[in-house]
């Protein structure tokens, strides 16, 4: 069985991990696929380009079997509905886990085409800001204050390694303004 698990990831930090790796620790699958989008279509802004948050997400789960990066959405060049992600790697009539943060279930309703996303997925969804999870989604228990809302309004840490996490930060550093 396969669990995808999409997103900005921008930037990706110690959070986005700890997700991925209780994940692995709690669903019975054979492969862990991490999608970053081209551009989230609840968001106004992307600060990092598609390609540069593969790369990082690729040096950052190196070295584990079970996960994949995906380049699906990003080569898309335009925000892609969840439902289209799952259609593309899901096999005949397969069920899929869609991980997601707990952030996205007020709006989880309002995806593209969420009746029958909701049929062809297993929700699971990671702990955040103590928000309640509906009985029949999988929870994933992470705590973790790593956000990339964060980092990107005042670089603050994104617990990576030092040498990946420095690389991050100068390119936001070169690319971008930090807001108030």
């Amino acid at each position: 069985m396969l669990a995808l698990y999409g997103g900005s990831f921008d930037p990706p930090h110690a959070g986005h991990v700890r997700v991925a790796l209780k994940a692995l620790e709690i669903l019975d699958i054979d492969k862990l696929i991490i999608v970053p989008n081209f551009r989230n279509p609840f968001k106004s802004l992307q600060c990092a380009d598609g390609t540069q948050r593969i790369k990082w997400l690729q040096q950052i789960f190196k070295s584990y079997e079970k996960i994949e990066i995906s380049d699906f959405e990003v080569n898309m060049h335009r925000s892609v509905p969840t439902i289209e992600t799952v259609e593309h790697y899901a096999s005949k009539n397969e069920k899929l886990y869609v991980i997601i943060g707990a952030d996205n279930l007020p709006s989880l309703e309002q995806w593209h085409n969420y009746e029958q996303l909701a049929q062809k997925v297993i929700f699971v969804v990671a702990t955040r800001d103590n928000i309640a999870i509906p009985s029949g989604m999988i929870t994933l228990e992470v705590h973790e204050e790593s956000r990339s809302t964060y980092f990107r309004d005042r670089y603050s840490p994104l617990g990576l390694e030092e040498t990946l996490e420095n690389d991050i930060i100068t390119y936001y550093k070169e690319h971008n303004e930090p807001k108030n």
